[in-house]
């Protein structure tokens, strides 16, 4: 599908390119058995919790349920060549679309971020493995992983001629400078998002399960995920339990391997002092351990969020109401201890609500987009 293509700063990192064929019935028996089979691959590994989240995603019994979904949209045949352009932050989510993009039928060009960290490297080698164990996967047909750097442009020209659909997961302006590039008829973009999470406690007893459903949306991607929350809202909670949640909260992460880099600890009062500057914070208190920072704010806006890059820093803050700034560019509000009423409330001012601790579980309904709807037709 793809005419030969050589270029001295492409890496074909898995799969080949020449190789590449869409399937003709999407949700065919045979590309649900390899993915799920794939799936029960990785969880047997056991590398890290985003790998296995991944392998858990992927089972056989979520599969056939976006089978189901996918029946009912009355779609009958895969888009044909999906070319993914994938984030250097996030290191495993270029995956989920890749699958749904597979469950579809289509094949796909994955590029990724020659500034991808290791968990992406990893995802890559495993997935050679399965391949060299089961050479005869469709798998081999419908994907294909490449690197190279961000400034060569002829090379994303060249796959962006070529694809039937393109996805873009990235900043806002990764996705300016890639249409610049090289436009496309159809097109998926995930853009600069922010999220957040409401919390209200009202006994001791609500501090364990709330600092352990909290530590899964936080305490991974380096918190740079699009849908990890940056801030807490303290909604109608007593300023002991608070304190007694930040303690518990350091005391579980000092348990765990950190998410954390050692750079990562270095660049928070950085981003902190760049938050200042930016979205004009008032600061309350500073807290500052080895495990994240916490920055008590006097008033709390979602848009402050645009500025804030992650590495372990909490802003946090005091509402006496679910009332708050509505934007585009908040994605998940993940709220505890709250009644549906109020859960609904927050449902109304962001792209998703869910509960604390399932903020960074993927669906494929995604930034309000029904994937398996645009990646067939």
């Amino acid at each position: 599908m793809i005419p030969l293509f050589e270029h001295n700063s492409l890496q074909l990192l898995q799969g080949k390119l020449v190789q590449l064929s869409p399937m003709a019935v999407p949700f065919d028996d045979d590309i649900i058995a390899d993915i799920a089979a794939f799936s029960q691959f990785l969880l047997q590994k056991q590398h890290s919790n985003a790998l296995s989240a991944l392998g858990f995603w992927c089972r056989k019994a979520n599969l056939l349920a976006m089978k189901k979904h996918y029946m009912a949209l009355n779609h009958s045949q895969p888009r044909g060549l999906v070319f993914h352009i994938t984030p250097a932050n996030v290191d495993t989510v270029y995956f989920y679309s890749l699958v749904l993009s597979m469950l579809c039928g289509n094949c796909n060009v994955v590029r990724i971020s020659d500034r991808s960290g290791e968990q992406a490297y990893q995802l890559i080698a495993l997935l050679n493995e399965f391949l060299s164990l089961y050479p005869d996967s469709v798998l081999s047909s419908l994907c294909a992983v490449v690197s190279y750097p961000n400034d060569v442009q002829v090379i994303t020209e060249h796959f962006s001629e070529h694809c039937d659909m393109r996805i873009i997961w990235g900043g806002d302006d990764a996705i300016a400078k890639i249409n610049q590039q090289a436009n496309v008829q159809h097109q998926i973009c995930f853009p600069d998002r922010y999220s957040l999470a409401v919390l209200r406690l009202a006994t001791e007893d609500d501090i364990a399960l709330a600092v352990t459903r909290f530590i899964r949306d936080f305490n991974a991607f380096s918190q740079q995920a699009c849908s990890s929350p940056k801030a807490i809202l303290w909604y109608k909670t007593p300023l002991e339990l608070q304190h007694v949640f930040w303690q518990s909260l350091r005391l579980e992460l000092s348990k765990e391997q950190s998410q954390f880099s050692q750079t990562a600890k270095a660049n928070r009062l950085y981003y902190l002092q760049q938050l200042i500057l930016q979205a004009d914070i008032n600061i309350q208190a500073l807290a500052k351990h080895p495990e994240f920072m916490c920055c008590e704010l006097g008033e709390f806006s979602p848009s402050m969020l645009l500025h804030h890059q992650g590495d372990g820093l909490i802003l946090s803050c005091q509402i006496s109401s679910l009332v708050l700034e509505k934007t585009d560019k908040l994605q998940t509000i993940s709220y505890f201890g709250l009644n549906n009423a109020e859960q609904n409330q927050l449902a109304s001012i962001a792209i998703r609500a869910v509960a604390l601790g399932q903020a960074l579980i993927f669906d494929h309904y995604w930034d309000g987009v029904d994937l398996l709807a645009e990646l067939s037709c």
